[in-house]
């Protein structure tokens, strides 16, 4: 149900209006998609592609990603999409390598992670119109969508927000373990919950969020996958909730677990910034 101002909220919202008007003007930044998508696969050779079997294929993708070997996941993901473009599987292991190729850029290059972040949506909206419809399908799409929210008109925000947590919904109706469908409803429920007050203010229509629903879909994710990425996610809402010294027990254990899921490696610098901001 969407969320009633109160008639102060409504003032407040009434003079906060011209100017988020001007402000959602420009609030979404410029993307080249295809033109960075060029200069990405420009000159791809992968030496990890069959060239024979998609099963194979896939499976030396997905096993690259195990060993922490995002770049040449990446590289045959994309290598492999430009010749089956229309194969839902294939799609959505490109949707997983660039929303694994937002992690290996660093923090300030915003340009390159905001391009990943909506390149891996692009082929996800692509793999569920060629029949991606699984549980892991449908997770990863709806993790496609939740980190390309800023990437939308301010007033486009909410309702993007409400496909996300309706994507990853129909994920865990399928499988009610899905990590990726978990760990996305509750990074959704997270933002909601700490948006910045002008943000806040203009966010009447968004869906219901709080930090217990946050807690509840980090630790599932947590027991279902127990990553550095989930664990992340998990401290994030502890500190959000102001249980700073759970959150340090919780970063301590991520750290302290061998990396053994495709992002771990990849994270541990932002963990342990995470953890070091705790001392």
């Amino acid at each position: 149900m969407p969320r009633l101002l109160s008639t102060a909220s409504a003032f407040r919202f009434q003079a906060l209006l011209l100017p988020a008007l001007v402000f959602a003007g420009c609030s979404g930044p410029g993307l080249q998609l295809e033109e960075w998508r060029r200069a990405q696969t420009a000159g791809l050779a992968p030496t990890d592609l069959s060239h024979g079997s998609l099963a194979v294929d896939l499976a030396r993708i997905d096993r690259l990603r195990g060993e922490g070997e995002l770049d040449r996941a990446r590289a045959a993901a994309l290598a492999l999409v430009q010749d089956h473009a229309e194969d839902a599987a294939v799609l959505t292991a490109a949707s997983r390598a660039e929303s694994d190729a937002v992690f290996l850029f660093p923090e300030d290059d915003k340009r390159s992670r905001n391009h990943a972040a909506a390149s891996a949506l692009d082929y996800a909206l692509a793999a569920e119109k060629h029949g991606g419809l699984s549980a892991s399908d449908r997770g990863q799409l709806a993790w496609a969508l939740g980190t390309t929210t800023h990437l939308q008109p301010m007033f486009d925000r909410s309702s993007h927000a409400k496909r996300t947590l309706e994507t990853a919904r129909s994920a865990l109706a399928l499988d009610p373990q899905e990590p990726t469908a978990l760990a996305t409803l509750a990074l959704v429920n997270l933002r909601l919950e700490t948006l910045p007050w002008i943000a806040s203010a203009m966010a009447w229509t968004a869906p219901d969020s709080s930090l217990a629903d946050a807690e509840r879909h980090a630790r599932a994710a947590c027991e279902s996958r127990p990553s550095r990425e989930n664990l992340q996610i998990l401290a994030k809402v502890l500190i959000a909730a102001e249980r700073e010294p759970e959150a340090r027990e919780v970063l301590d254990r991520a750290l302290a677990a061998p990396a053994s899921f495709p992002r771990d490696r990849a994270l541990e610098q932002a963990l342990r910034k995470l953890r070091a901001s705790l001392d």
